[in-house]
């Protein structure tokens, strides 16, 4: 599955307009899969972490880079 760099979760489309993250609600930990790290770090070198923020309407996982770009954004709706 080719992964694609956006500059905000919601750039990627996968996330809806009306969706506000929870205070407090995101955990961010290294990549842990070493097959995943060095595609993504082949789409823009540096570092990358992995992201689960929790919202108003639901879960979004995905990707970020330092710089702030994102990348493999899922959203799972809790409704």
């Amino acid at each position: 599955m080719p992964l694609f760099l956006y500059p905000t979760v919601y750039a990627s489309g996968s996330v809806p307009d009306n969706w506000e993250p929870v205070r407090g609600g995101t955990i961010k930990y290294p990549v842990r899969n070493a097959a995943v790290y060095r595609y993504l770090r082949q789409l823009l070198p540096g570092r990358w972490q992995k992201v689960i923020k929790r919202g108003n309407l639901g879960e979004v996982h995905y990707f970020e880079h330092e710089s702030g770009q994102v990348a493999g954004v899922k959203y799972f709706s809790s409704k």
